[in-house]
């Protein structure tokens, strides 16, 4: 789809390499084999690793990264990255990657970063990138991803749709990310209460899951039943859920990943999207040209693509459409700054 926002950094960071295929895979591990030019003009085969903590085909944030990792796959890799990895057991299988002699791991959820951690100092010469991670050294690279600019502009467009005044967030687990998406979302509402002479209340929730669709779809419905008539999630595959309850119910949904619509063809809007095969492609370029090193954790939003809109699926007044462009400019220029307090 079209994006309403032109992001020009995304023809910046199209890595342009010399691909050759490569893979090698042990112990219930997998990951991708690269060849690039590596620093000094050498070539070098590169072996590249991931560990996700849920689906792969969610629509949403695991796929996102998963897409990141097929666009080194298309460099000529192999690629098949395990599921579903619990927090527990991330540890054993970054060792495991290690220990095999892969030389960048992406750990795909924060929840790794505790258990992790002290893999990598073990291993002082495989790079690691901890996505929305906290900790920077020598070979482990946090990056952080704006979920809050996400929720945010889900919030921004929910109450400008709104007919009843009330607009509904549906979060999964309540870790970090969730918790700023649900706090953005709060925000956006309260923004365009604020610059656009709205009064919408925003009803927000956690579930707790992201992977029980009928508990958010439930949640969804109680929302609905209460007024609410703009609905949007933020629960990875839960989230299919609370697009079918627009769907059954009649109410309008703003989905958080492409494809989504798929559950709820007639309900949808539009879709805000937080891409983050973004990251991949800047830290993994700067890897194979040896500068992975940062000395604070860097901000992936709206200013580098991450987060976005696609086009809208049904008639709206442009008013709306002008006032949504707006608010999207704001956030990509930086001149609109989403607290994450």
């Amino acid at each position: 789809m079209r994006r309403l926002v032109t992001v020009l950094l995304s023809l910046a960071i199209c890595v342009s390499m010399i691909a050759a295929c490569g893979n090698n895979t042990s112990s219930g591990t997998s990951g991708t084999s690269a060849s690039t030019e590596a620093p000094g003009g050498e070539a070098k085969t590169y072996k590249v690793a991931a560990i996700f903590g849920g689906s792969i085909n969610d629509g949403n944030w695991n796929e996102t990264q998963y897409n990141g990792l097929m666009k080194i796959k298309a460099l000529g890799a192999d690629i098949n990255p395990p599921e579903n990895i619990s927090d527990a057991d991330s540890a054993e299988m970054a060792r495991t990657y290690a220990s095999e002699g892969y030389d960048l791991i992406y750990l795909t959820t924060n929840s790794y970063q505790d258990y992790c951690k002290p893999i990598a100092d073990e291993y002082p010469d495989v790079m690691f990138v901890q996505i929305n991670g906290t900790i920077i050294s020598d070979n482990f690279i946090s990056v952080r991803i704006a979920d809050e600019q996400q929720g945010f502009m889900q919030g921004v467009i929910a109450a400008l749709i709104s007919e009843t005044g009330k607009a509904g967030f549906i979060g999964g687990m309540e870790i970090n990310p969730i918790i700023l998406g649900s706090s953005g979302f709060q925000q956006g509402v309260d923004y365009a209460n604020e610059n656009f002479g709205l009064n919408v209340e925003a009803k927000r929730i956690n579930t707790g899951s992201f992977t029980d669709v009928n508990q958010a779809k439930e949640q969804s419905i109680s929302f609905i039943e209460d007024g609410v008539d703009v609905i949007t999630p933020m629960a990875n595959d839960a989230s299919v859920g609370v697009m079918e309850a627009a769907e059954d119910k009649g109410v309008m949904a703003i989905g958080c990943g492409l494809g989504q619509e798929a559950s709820a063809p007639t309900a949808t809007q539009i879709i805000v999207v937080k891409d983050v095969s973004v990251a991949y492609d800047v830290t993994f370029e700067a890897f194979t040209k040896g500068e992975l090193a940062a000395t604070e954790v860097e901000l992936y939003g709206a200013n580098k693509g991450v987060v976005y809109l696609t086009d809208w699926m049904v008639d709206v007044d442009q008013d709306i459409k002008d006032k949504v462009e707006e608010v999207m400019a704001g956030l990509v220029s930086g001149e609109i700054v989403v607290s994450t307090n």
